[in-house]
């Protein structure tokens, strides 16, 4: 397409070139391109048992020099979502720590504590990779309620620039989790001596049955769930004699009449002591001698 122009009393015209630049500092220059390729999930490798020893994990961040120098890290992670490295469910909390070695003596930090409480490390230029491993660790004896549990922590990559933490040039979130398992434990208590609910646990003693005899026990469960009591007679809910006789009687859990004569469950509800009452009529027409019964229990978490 041509193009016209016309006399102009403008003899000349003045151009200018602007060239717009940014000075590049040192810091821009030196500062390496860090990715964290990955982090394991931070779960401990069995569930967690209340009444077990402490739940520990082994874990590995893996890092990747993606552009700069050769450059001077720390590595630290967080305190998690709450602050306090508490794992959470919908009704409990748990308590879990990081720590740097397999012997849980030195714990891992971040930026805002000790600088030793951090992995130190050193990259070479790019492509260089690196990995860092670390445990996790939940105490023994809490006892929370089951299900499952869970933070959230953050990885943290600080830059060393003259020998002062830069950053974070890169960070990346991990999943802490576990299960907490269902557990129980429970004894048996007859004239005011505790036994383990497993064997033979005790005789009860109802008394002359002339009139009616009664006694009493109880059981005392801990745990972090609700129960169920399974109970079965030997003699289908009743007393017994070698000479052929037999007394029928009552079982009353928590004051709840419960008949044994074919087994019955009874739902508990949580962790508490019960008191178990055994009552039988009179039984003045019945042959003279000693009667007994086996009754078993059992404790189901439900």
């Amino acid at each position: 397409m041509p193009i016209l122009a016309r006399p102009s009393r403008l003899a000349s015209a003045l151009a200018l070139c602007l060239l717009l630049s940014a000075p590049v500092s040192a810091t821009d220059k030196n500062r390496c391109d860090i990715d964290i390729r990955s982090i394991d999930r931070i779960e401990p490798t069995a569930e967690y048992d209340p009444y077990g020893g402490n739940a520990t994990g082994y874990h590995t961040v893996e890092l990747e020099h993606d552009d700069g120098p050769a450059c001077a890290l720390l590595v630290g992670i967080d305190d998690g979502n709450n602050g306090s490295r508490v794992l959470e469910s919908s009704k409990d909390r748990l308590v879990y720590d990081l720590y740097k070695d397999s012997r849980l003596g030195q714990r891992v930090g971040d930026i805002r504590g000790s600088e030793s409480n951090m992995f130190a490390l050193a990259m070479d230029p790019k492509n260089d990779k690196a990995s860092i491993q670390f445990f996790s660790n939940i105490p023994g004896g809490q006892l929370v309620v089951k299900g499952t549990y869970s933070d959230r922590v953050t990885v943290n990559v600080y830059q060393l620039l003259d020998g002062i933490p830069v950053g974070p040039i890169a960070s990346r979130t991990a999943q802490v989790r576990t299960k907490v398992r269902s557990v129980v434990s429970a004894s048996v208590i007859v004239d005011g001596v505790a036994r383990p609910l497993s064997g033979t646990v005790g005789t009860v003693d109802l008394g002359d049955l002339t009139r009616g005899g009664s006694g009493r026990f109880d059981l005392d469960i801990s745990g972090n769930g609700d129960y169920s009591l399974s109970l079965s007679s030997e003699n289908g809910g009743r007393l017994v004699t070698t000479g052929g006789g037999s007394v029928g009687y009552q079982l009353y859990v928590s004051g709840r009449a419960v008949s044994v004569a074919r087994g019955a469950n009874v739902d508990l509800g949580g962790a508490g002591r019960y008191e178990l009452r055994v009552e039988t009529g009179a039984a003045g027409q019945v042959l003279a001698g000693t009667y007994h019964d086996n009754l078993i229990l059992t404790i189901t978490a439900n």
